[in-house]
Parts: structure tokens; C-alpha cells; sequence
């Protein structure tokens, strides 16, 4: 499964981690648009990404199954 999250404005696409829950990573985000609290999720290769999404005009979650 491969599971990316996309940005708009900042306009971007980022592979994360397959073990990554997208329900709570959409719940975290939301969270910390709330809050203006940072959240950090682990890309694809391992690196940790730090997100602001008070700073995300909007994002989506895709995940697909191989």
C-alpha cells in the first residue's frame, strides 16, 4: 500500500511511511489547524517531516493498494 499526503498552497506531494493511519493523521492535522501546533509524520524514506497545516490551504490523504 502507498499512502501520500497532498498540499495545496504550498502545492506539493509527499510518500509516507506505509504504516501510517490516515484517519489519525487527517485527525492530527486538523488538530493542528486548530491549534497552530506543528505535527510530524515519516516520509517514505524514513525522514521525519515536520507540517504546520494552520499554514495548509488544504490537503488530502490517498492511499492506494498494490
Amino acid at each position: 500500500m502507498s499512502i501520500e499526503l497532498i498540499t495545496w498552497e504550498p502545492q506539493r506531494r509527499r510518500p509516507l511511511a506505509d504504516d501510517t493511519d490516515p484517519e489519525s493523521l487527517h485527525d492530527e492535522l486538523a488538530a493542528g489547524a486548530r491549534t497552530g501546533e506543528t505535527v510530524d509524520v515519516t516520509g517514505g524514506d524514513g525522514e521525519t517531516i515536520t507540517l504546520n497545516p494552520a499554514r495548509i490551504q488544504a490537503w488530502s490523504i490517498e492511499t492506494k493498494r498494490e
